[in-house]
């Protein structure tokens, strides 16, 4: 641990994505830990030896943070240990350790020594598991619980990425071409001839096969293309055809409030997984608004709020793109139980140029003190604290503009000062049932 606290956090990020890839293809368990302590884990690692270079040796002196690192670092080692004895000239097994590696080497091909080996494998388990996903094998929820993951160890999950767009820059991004991508798989060492093989997941912690599984060149030229051409099949009228949409992105960012400003325990199911609700429900973890964990292999969502009772962020809630999570939480962001202090809302350059001028202007009206940092009507935000919360009473919306800034009161009113009366003016409203 002593040598870990002298990693740059890059360093230990880099390192990270091995861990997670470990724990995906071997055991939930191991992986459930990494999901649910990544807070703990980085604090570990990042924090340092605070007492001395001796902390943590004996079990006196371990930290329950230190205990956790050293859980998650064995357990992976055990997992490597046993699969090279057992397989020692990588005839089969031994391959499951290439897991993201596939697709990861291509892209450090490409873009080292900018982005490292971690970031790039980081990535690729995102993409190689969503290849078992179009196989039919991985469902939604587990492509994006391993997504989030890896972003909890401050990793990219996708080839345009911020991070990755932050080290190499937007020209050099435009080398990842598909086909230059699989011109570089087509000589990676776990290719046998012609045909590329992959680590196809069956779920978090388990595998399809205990070795890479072949795979056509077709399926993986569409997970790594910005898109795809969907072209009309035949008739299709005598058959019976059943389509499943996603989940509602507003929707779901609605119930993930209510379930957050709520007392007690909610399960949520069909939660559409998207950045828009990563952003939400860490933001919401930010402020301490709830707690949260996953049930049936990821499919259900349970909630545990604390009745309203916010805390001032430790550092500024970055929002990215997420604009539903923005117009919401930038009511929600006054109901932080603060004297003092302040919270900044913010996100990318595009979120930047979204206007929330109606809703943040209705909110000083009523008393809230919000401040325009950047451009006037539009993130970044900040929110000031003096201990009145959200004043409630009388607030005037115009009927014309977006439902999200009328839903983003009403989420709020319960904890308002005084009860809330919303008066929509000024024509006639837009979203109706």
């Amino acid at each position: 641990m002593a040598v870990l606290s002298t990693l740059p956090p890059r360093e230990f990020s880099n390192g990270m994505a091995e861990v997670v890839k470990t724990a995906a293809i071997w055991t939930a368990e191991e992986f459930d830990v990494l999901e649910a302590g990544a807070e703990d884990i980085r604090a570990a690692v990042l924090e340092g030896q605070k007492d001395g270079h001796m902390a943590g040796l004996t079990i006196a002196s371990r930290s329950e943070a230190q205990s956790l690192l050293l859980r998650v670092i064995s357990a992976s080692a055990r997992v490597k240990a046993y699969v090279v004895t057992h397989d020692e000239r990588e005839s089969g097994m031994r391959g499951l350790l290439n897991f993201g590696h596939t697709i990861g080497h291509a892209i450090e091909a490409v873009l080292s020594p900018q982005v490292l080996h971690g970031e790039c494998v980081a990535v690729g388990c995102v993409l190689e598991a969503e290849v078992a996903r179009r196989m039919g094998h991985l469902g939604d929820v587990s492509v994006a619980r391993l997504a989030r993951c890896l972003r909890a160890y401050g990793l990219p999950t996708a080839m345009d990425d911020a991070i990755i767009r932050g080290l190499v820059g937007e020209e050099r991004l435009r080398e990842l071409r598909p086909q230059r991508l699989m011109d570089v798989m087509s000589v990676d060492k776990k290719t046998v001839g012609s045909q590329k093989r992959l680590v196809v997941l069956k779920r978090l912690g388990e595998t399809l096969e205990m070795k890479p599984t072949n795979i056509d060149d077709s399926l993986i030229l569409e997970v790594v293309s910005e898109g795809v051409r969907v072209n009309a099949v035949a008739d299709v009228t005598q058959q019976a055809v059943t389509v499943v949409p996603p989940g509602s992105k507003s929707i779901s960012n609605r119930a993930l409030q209510l379930a957050a400003l709520g007392r007690g325990t909610c399960r949520i199911r069909n939660l559409l997984h998207s950045d828009d609700t990563q952003v939400m429900l860490a933001a919401l973890q930010a402020m301490g608004a709830c707690s949260v964990a996953w049930e049936d292999d990821g499919a259900t969502l349970v909630v545990t709020g604390n009745g309203g009772q916010l805390q001032r962020p430790d550092a500024e809630l970055y929002l990215g793109n997420a604009g539903t999570a923005a117009r919401f939480l930038s009511t929600t962001v006054n109901l932080i139980d603060a004297r003092d202090g302040s919270s900044v809302l913010t996100g990318n350059a595009r979120m930047k140029l979204r206007p929330s001028g109606p809703l943040v202007d209705a909110l000083r009206a009523n008393g809230c003190g919000i401040e325009y940092l950047e451009r006037e009507g539009s993130l970044p935000l900040r929110v000031q604290h003096t201990g009145r919360g959200f004043p409630g009473g009388h607030i005037q919306l115009a009927a014309s503009i977006s439902s999200q800034y009328v839903s983003s009161i009403l989420l709020c009113a319960p904890y308002a000062q005084e009860p809330v009366r919303l008066e929509l003016v000024g024509g006639k409203v837009i979203s109706q049932l």
